[in-house]
């Protein structure tokens, strides 16, 4: 499942710079200083490249895993063997708590889709019983599994949302809200690279469609496809293209 990942224990890397990691993160943001630094101890750093699986739907969970960079697709696939992109997740937020804290197998496979990732991960035991034990802690972990559920119902959004391009923007968007740095002149960049067909994926439409739309954007000077992922030049024309009424597929 996991082959072809480096691991460094803890130590090797500074164990301040590791407790900082953690508590940086929404998931153990709840924990004191002693309680962190006994979870810091325990965690292990992993570097992955592009298209290497975390985890396979129907492996065990064992641990919590925050991503310190890179972005993961988690992937669904259907009977047939068509596969969905279900949610996306990236830097500072952690991946796959519903089911280690519910201890049921991985229901869809985690896969890195930028050019690498790093990721650090902590036993599920360990966190369990602090959980069980810190009424704080245990907050902070509710409070996680909220977003998560957030992510899966903005796939719902996205989804319902109208047109492609209604969709297109929505999803942007929500990559804009969640990864995205503003510069001076208002335009927002999203460091998120994503294929045609990965946006295509997210969004459920035709590959031909998608481009269509992505096209017609680059040249109203909306959005750029960068090699870094997106710039939105024009963040209002996006959030006007959610609420336009459908007219085919135009998307201005």
């Amino acid at each position: 499942m996991t082959d072809g990942m480096s691991t460094v224990s803890a130590p090797a890397v500074a164990m301040g710079r590791t407790e900082k990691l953690l508590a940086a993160s929404r998931l153990f943001s709840g924990l004191e200083r002693g309680a962190l630094s006994d979870i810091a101890r325990l965690a292990t750093a992993r570097r992955l490249t592009a298209g290497e699986r975390l985890w396979s739907a129907g492996d065990p969970p064992t641990h919590f895993t925050l991503i310190l960079s890179g972005l993961f697709k988690i992937i669904r696939t259907a009977a047939d063997g068509t596969e969905a992109i279900v949610a996306l997740f990236g830097p500072h937020e952690s991946i796959g708590d519903v089911a280690v804290i519910g201890r049921r197998p991985y229901p869809a496979a985690a896969i890195v889709c930028s050019e690498s990732a790093e990721i650090l991960r902590v036993p599920a035991e360990p966190v369990l019983a602090a959980m069980n034990a810190r009424p704080d802690f245990a907050g902070s972990m509710s409070r996680t599994l909220v977003e998560h559920t957030q992510m899966l119902q903005e796939k719902i959004r996205i989804m319902s949302a109208g047109s492609v391009p209604k969709r297109l923007a929505t999803l942007l968007l929500g990559l804009a809200e969640r990864f995205g740095d503003e510069a001076e002149d208002g335009s927002i960049g999203i460091p998120v690279c994503l294929s045609r067909t990965e946006l295509a994926c997210l969004i459920g439409a035709r590959v031909e469609t998608t481009i269509r739309t992505i096209r017609a954007w680059e040249k109203a000077g909306v959005v750029e496809t960068t090699s870094s992922g997106f710039q939105i030049h024009q963040p209002e024309t996006l959030v006007r293209a959610t609420y336009a009424r459908d007219d085919g597929e135009r998307s201005l």
